[in-house]
């Protein structure tokens, strides 16, 4: 006769455990697209945020707005590398802006209640402060 005292693990045991893992995935994946998406919006306003001064401090120096993100050159670090991450963003009022591969940071034209133009940085046509929850 055998020895029942086998050591192992029984396929109910093991169904369980798996069961367990994929309830706890199905909790946490959500949570972690989450994160993502609020990390991927805060790098877009700080970016954007950043531009604007920029924008500013250059038009300060020169008279007149850049006509280009490559102008502000010696006013950000790196500008030429300065890239939108990959994924969803944030918008407020609840919507959110899916970034694609080589997307890339834009100046719009815009003018303000006194007829003057005014450039701002800019995101598939979002500024800066379109972005957040």
């Amino acid at each position: 006769m055998r020895n029942s005292g086998q050591a192992g693990f029984s396929l109910l045991g093991v169904l369980i455990a798996v069961m367990i893992i994929g309830i706890v995935a199905a909790i946490a994946v959500p949570k972690f697209n989450s994160a993502i998406a609020s990390a991927n919006t805060a790098k877009v306003e700080a970016d954007l945020s950043t531009l604007d001064s920029a924008i500013m401090v250059y038009e300060a120096e020169h008279g007149l707005p850049p006509k280009d993100i490559d102008a502000l050159d010696g006013y950000v670090n790196d500008v030429s590398k300065l890239k939108p991450p990959k994924g969803k963003c944030l918008l407020k009022g609840g919507g959110e802006l899916t970034v694609e591969d080589g997307t890339v940071y834009e100046l719009t034209t815009e003018s303000d209640k006194m007829t003057t133009t005014i450039r701002r940085a800019a995101l598939s046509g979002h500024k800066a402060g379109d972005f957040g929850k």
